[in-house]
């Protein structure tokens, strides 16, 4: 079977109405054409790329199971994805159903009218939340309505060298670990093994680096929290720069080493989150083994885990409201979770039934999987309509700390300023 795929750097043109691109005669206004099927238009992003192995057969077993829907892929490059799909929205082109970026992209959308409330839908089906946790709660609901379904959940784990750490004589990370914990065998690793070999890591771009301040109390909300609490995280980074068990930042910046440098064998931990299983999965020859742990916690505080998820919403414009839950509740329910967790990537949906499919398929030993279940989870607090703005602001004074051109102090000062200036703006 052949989807047909858009591409949203048509999105100006089409706004402008110069053509009608990528609709077939049959279905040139989005709904049922000459042969009786409904078209739904679902736009996502690097489809290109996850297509045949993330998307494809969850659109196939859906298509197989609704021969009266087809789907209609919209396309576009990650780095572009936000702002076609903003484009489009606000022009009025007929998609139906959109996976938000993230989930702090998400209240952005929410906010300009784009996403379809959900609740009267579930209400009326006495469709089942209790499988997604609190990530639906957390991420997904704005005065108390639910505007999305998570098909994918990121819970930052803790990946490890377990060969490094045989090396260095280091018992392997656990299911228990503080920040501070975290720390102290970081300093350990790098002291017993060989120059170039660093104790921890994070990836160095501000989006994986940031969220450890949102752990530093217990409840911390990005938007209303005493910032204060950031400077043991800040402090906690300088640390492990100045000891050496991580490298700096302008260096891993410099020599462009994403995620993917674990594979290299010379990170002992890395902070990330559990789609990195799936890549060290497609490995063929990693040389060396690992694990997982489940994400640390600071001292005083309970043990949770920073979360991040991949929602997908129904188009609040759609004409083909029936059609689009059909396909909501099917990619981010139980059949199609199940499905994608073949994948070795963590679907939102959790249940005895997926969690199997997930065993079946990911090579993992008991303790790493104990570490990708059962998370009590945390993000950057209430979501709200300039979310990411603050996040945003937080990140580049981040990257000022830990490029050695700010203080902790200064951070704090620096952001609360920046944050109340963005809550009067929006007021």
């Amino acid at each position: 079977m052949k989807k047909r795929v858009l591409s949203l750097l048509l999105a100006g043109a089409m706004i402008l109405g110069l053509t009608a691109c990528g609709k077939s005669s049959d279905d040139s206004e989005g709904g049922a054409g000459d042969d009786g099927k409904v078209t739904l238009r679902l736009a996502l992003w690097d489809y290109d790329v996850d297509g045949p192995t993330t998307y494809d057969p969850i659109i196939e077993a859906f298509e197989e199971a609704n021969p009266d829907i087809q789907i209609e892929v919209v396309n576009s490059p990650n780095a572009d994805y936000e702002t076609k799909l903003t484009t489009m929205l606000a022009g009025g082109d007929d998609i139906d159903l959109f996976f938000a970026k993230s989930n702090t992209a998400l209240p952005g959308l929410y906010s300009k009218g784009y996403c379809m409330d959900l609740t009267p839908l579930f209400e009326e089906d006495g469709y089942d939340l209790a499988p997604y946790g609190t990530v639906l709660e957390q991420q997904m609901t704005f005065d108390g309505d639910v505007y999305a379904l998570p098909f994918r959940t990121n819970d930052w784990v803790l990946f490890y060298n377990k060969d490094l750490f045989d090396e260095a004589g280091v018992d392997y990370p656990t299911n228990d670990m503080t920040w501070e914990q975290v720390a102290e065998t970081a300093k350990e690793i790098s002291a017993n093994t060989a120059d170039g070999i660093y104790g921890f890591s994070f990836q160095p771009k501000m989006g994986f680096i940031f969220p450890l301040v949102a752990g530093t109390m217990e409840g911390f909300d990005i938007t209303t929290s005493d910032l204060s609490c950031a400077t043991k995280a800040c402090d906690w980074i300088l640390d492990m720069y100045e000891s050496g068990a991580m490298e700096e930042y302008s260096e891993a910046t410099s020599m462009n080493k994403d995620q993917t440098y674990f594979c290299t064998g010379e990170w002992a931990m890395m902070w990330d989150g559990s789609w990195f299983v799936q890549n060290l999965n497609n490995q063929e020859d990693l040389g060396f083994e690992w694990g997982v742990a489940k994400g640390p916690y600071w001292e005083g505080t309970e043990q949770t885990c920073f979360v991040t998820s991949t929602p997908l919403c129904i188009s609040a414009a759609t004409e083909n409201q029936d059609a689009a839950y059909k396909f909501l509740k099917f990619v981010c329910g139980e059949e199609g979770a199940s499905i994608l967790a073949t994948t070795n990537l963590i679907p939102g949906y959790m249940n005895d039934t997926v969690l199997d499919s997930y065993l079946q398929n990911v090579e993992l030993d008991e303790t790493s999987v104990e570490a990708l279940t059962n998370n009590t989870t945390h993000g950057f607090g209430e979501p709200n309509t300039i979310f990411s703005q603050i996040i945003s602001a937080g990140q580049q004074e981040m990257e000022l700390v830990i490029t050695h051109n700010e203080s902790p102090d200064e951070f704090v000062e620096n952001l609360t300023s920046q944050r109340a200036e963005l809550i009067e703006n929006a007021e």
